[in-house]
């Protein structure tokens, strides 16, 4: 159903900013409302993505699946946050699986509405492509700091049980060494 959406909501969202009242205006009547009574899915991974979602109440859980096929969680969004913005981008499938953790009020905007605004404001269609490509680009910032960080933890446990290895190798061979005399004069004797 078509939402009732003020432009200034849009305006606090990092996607949205700097375009004209006039194209925040367009933009909110674009949208259409989805509602969740509960904790629902709302995409999944895998799946085709047309669209991207604005938190307009509400929490949702981003989640990917691991090696063994558990979720895994990345992120939770709330008010304000967005998602599926990679899908007006890149027109992939759903990297990951997003859902509600309670009750949520979800605005969608589709690539046809962004193909809408292309047409008719080719420079503000340019700014809001921008806006998503930043966004993208905080995310995988933060995304690299973290596999930065779980590198680091990996070197550092990688080198604790070398040394530990090292020093059980070491405490083996000394007592090696120290039997190995009393085995010899015995077989003398």
């Amino acid at each position: 159903m078509p939402a009732v959406v003020d432009g200034r909501f849009l305006a606090d969202i990092a996607v949205f900013g700097g375009l004209r009242d006039d194209v925040r205006d367009f933009i909110a009547g674009c949208v259409r409302e989805v509602r969740f009574a509960g904790p629902s899915p709302v995409v999944g991974e895998g799946d085709l993505a047309r669209e991207m979602f604005l938190v307009r109440e509400g929490e949702l859980e981003v989640c990917k699946k691991g090696m063994s096929g558990e979720l895994v969680r990345l992120a939770v969004l709330r008010a304000g946050d967005c998602m599926g913005e990679m899908s007006l981008i890149d027109i992939q499938p759903r990297s990951a699986s997003v859902r509600t953790l309670g009750p949520a009020t979800l605005l969608v905007l589709s690539n046809a509405d962004l193909a809408q605004l292309f047409r008719t404001d080719p420079e503000s269609y340019t700014l809001l492509v921008l806006n998503i490509a930043r966004e993208i680009s905080r995310r995988l910032r933060r995304a690299d700091e973290l596999l930065a960080e779980m590198m680091r933890a990996a070197q550092a446990l990688w080198s604790r049980t070398q040394a530990h290895a090292q020093a059980h190798a070491q405490q083996a061979k000394e007592r090696a060494e120290k039997t190995a005399p009393v085995k010899r004069r015995r077989r003398r004797a």
